[in-house]
């Protein structure tokens, strides 16, 4: 999809615990991109703001420390772009495999082995101060159990999109965050990008005529 390239600046609502989940100016220039470089380029834009609104509602000025749950695809972009960055730091790891991924990522980002959690020992997180929030780049359907598990440990959430499998769970995730008085944001950037804003400015001034439809969509390789 020819999609615009632009740094992203994505803010934070505050929303925070039910005990458990219910189951069921414009750039000109184009950059070609397919879904995979797309969901790299929203954890990269996202992580690399530091969350502005959040940090600065809690943290001040230092940086904003991490511990991703679930050490996958994703979840190594968003480590990376925390690499990249003054405004976030790697400083805790969740993961099924802490002899291999936790040690591998451990050793990149200088991370204790006091601070690699499995997801059997994950509510130990509560008693690590170094760790303000969590990461979750899970399975969609294990998305609202960790979220929730991490706002009891007084964690704030940063659940990777889509927020849940149903309402009922995304609603439960928002009264946990409200419940510990923690803060919970979608890792969707979009309607918080610069560019797309312009452009929905654009749409709505009537500047660029009547729209008669629009098409969206991944298109390339």
């Amino acid at each position: 999809m020819p999609t615009l390239a632009t740094p992203s600046a994505p803010g934070l609502a505050a929303v925070g615990i039910a005990a458990s989940c219910p189951t069921p100016p414009l750039r000109d220039t184009l950059v070609p991109m397919n879904r995979r470089d797309f969901t790299q380029l929203s954890a990269l834009t996202l992580a690399a703001s530091g969350l502005p609104s959040f940090g600065q509602a809690t943290l001040g000025t230092r940086p904003l420390r991490f511990a991703p749950i679930g050490l996958g695809t994703i979840s190594n972009v968003f480590m990376h772009a925390c690499q990249e960055t003054p405004k976030a730091r790697i400083t805790g790891l969740v993961t099924g495999h802490p002899a291999d991924k936790g040690a591998k990522f451990a050793a990149q980002y200088n991370v204790p082995q006091s601070s690699i959690y499995t997801y059997e020992t994950f509510d130990r997180i509560k008693d690590n101060p170094d760790i303000d929030a969590v990461y979750i780049g899970l399975p969609n359907a294990m998305h609202c159990e960790y979220a929730v598990r991490a706002a009891k440990a007084g964690k704030h959430v940063l659940c990777e999109k889509p927020m849940a499998i149903s309402s009922a769970e995304c609603r439960t995730m928002i009264d946990a965050c409200k419940q510990a008085n923690v803060k919970l944001m979608v890792a969707y950037r979009i309607h918080y990008d610069p560019t797309w804003n312009k452009l929905r400015d654009l749409v709505r001034s009537g500047a660029l005529g009547e729209i008669q439809g629009f098409q969206g969509g991944f298109y390339g390789p």
